[in-house]
């Protein structure tokens, strides 16, 4: 059974710094990207929280952020790009390193595109999804 952090992150009872992570399921080729992205969300507990993280690849259907602490699954968060502003729920949450990188698909009207908005660093290849075969 998950527990939940202070800041309201779903942990897993093995170890305080492991998180339920879920299967990234992005349908679209992801881009590789660095730029900085403002995140809003509201907590299961305590005051509402944002926080700077690191845009560290996107696609039309979500993006990976790299943030300094956990968010729980399926929060819903606002996400301030230099440009514009969207939704989005927190697919998963994992420890790496020395941050946490957090998968995020964009809510129901909100496709990402180069027009809509260009990362600083965009880098001009995609990522492809490598598909376990059965």
């Amino acid at each position: 059974m998950p527990l939940a952090s202070g800041n309201g992150a779903n942990l897993s009872p093995e170890s305080a710094d492991t998180l339920i992570v879920r299967n990234d399921r992005r349908e679209n080729d992801r881009e590789l990207c660095a730029d900085l992205v403002k995140v809003q969300w509201q907590p299961e507990f305590g005051p509402a929280r944002s926080e700077w993280a690191i845009l560290e690849d996107i696609a039309p259907s979500g993006a990976c952020l790299e943030l300094e602490e956990p968010i729980a699954l399926d929060t819903i968060v606002s996400l301030q790009f230099k440009s514009e502003h969207c939704q989005a729920r927190i697919k998963y949450c994992k420890f790496e390193k020395t941050n946490y990188l957090l998968g995020v698909e964009f809510e129901q009207g909100y496709r990402w595109s180069r027009r809509r908005f260009k990362p600083e660093h965009l880098i001009q290849f995609r990522l492809r999804q490598v598909r376990q075969s059965r």
